[in-house]
């Protein structure tokens, strides 16, 4: 059920907006207007937030782009008609006042989104855990709208962030929502030290999981992980493919050297690599930092080829 709804909000919400926005007429000017900026700032959001590849394709997301310029277009053309008056009825009007109230909440949505994008704390550099490939950031930014690891009080995973490889048509898997394991592209991929340090800990017993079936114990809720410290940083990267991991707890390795493999164990419902750098703060509790590949840090929907 939950993954029909969440294809239902990416595929069959935007279409239901622009065969609604089309077929019904508008009775007013300001009905007119409202109703277009509602539904706009729904596609944009969508835009931003949607985790296209996972449900057909990240290219996906433009065709959002091309259905707001069809609602705006056909809005200007119905607004220079002149056949619109003013909302008589107070059914109308109190109609009129909730999209302009939704309006400003998604306009919100849209502005922390876009905010999101940005860092202000500083950002440790670190190379690309990953190769051979297009990766795609499903969650990461400095916003929670986002990034589901934000919490309201800052934890180690504060910035951390999800990443999906695209196959060749930009979809995660070989089939939309793929409950098998091995349909993911990023299943089994090698994942490489991103610095030179040494390994504090690692795991690699847990089972991985069957689809989104995540029937684990919380102590093994990160499932199979490797922890590393390097330049007063430390790294954690869990779910890994189980026995996969190469290295052990106290060796030091360089940048580059294989770490593992991406898997599904632990909490989580996909394979994905989720990466992760905290740092003690003042108070000496462990806060996460943002972290960039050669210079640039990344957010939702973002693109890397390495």
């Amino acid at each position: 059920m939950e993954k029909i709804v969440f294809a239902f909000i990416h595929l069959g919400l935007p279409l239901l907006l622009l065969t609604d926005f089309l077929l019904r007429k508008p009775k007013s000017r300001i009905g007119l207007i409202t109703r277009t900026i509602l539904y706009t700032a729904i596609l944009f959001f969508l835009y931003l937030w949607g985790q296209w590849p996972l449900v057909g394709s990240y290219y996906f997301r433009y065709l959002l782009l091309l259905l707001i310029l069809c609602i705006v277009g056909s809005a200007f053309v119905r607004f220079k008609s002149g056949n619109l008056g003013k909302p008589k009825s107070i059914f109308k009007k109190i109609s009129i006042g909730v999209t302009i109230a939704l309006s400003i909440l998604l306009i919100m949505m849209v502005f922390n989104a876009l905010q999101g994008r940005f860092y202000a704390d500083q950002a440790i550099e670190l190379t690309f855990p990953l190769k051979g490939g297009t990766y795609y950031v499903s969650s990461a930014g400095s916003h929670k709208i986002i990034n589901n690891h934000i919490k309201d009080i800052p934890t180690a995973q504060h910035y951390a962030m999800d990443i999906n490889k695209l196959g060749a048509y930009g979809g995660a898997s070989k089939k939309i929502l793929s409950a098998r394991n091995t349909d993911h592209h990023i299943f089994a991929d090698t994942v490489y030290c991103p610095c030179d340090g040494v390994i504090l800990d690692t795991k690699t017993t847990v089972k991985d999981n069957e689809g989104s079936s995540m029937n684990v114990s919380a102590e093994d809720g990160t499932g199979n992980y490797v922890e590393l410290k390097c330049d007063g940083a430390y790294i954690f990267i869990p779910h890994f493919k189980q026995y996969s991991i190469f290295v052990s707890k106290d060796s030091y390795v360089k940048q580059g050297s294989p770490l593992g493999l991406v898997g599904i164990s632990g909490f989580s419902q996909e394979p994905h690599l989720h990466f992760q750098a905290a740092v003690y703060n003042k108070d000496s509790v462990m806060v996460g930092i943002p972290i960039k590949f050669k210079g640039k840090t990344l957010s939702r929907n973002d693109l890397y080829n390495n």
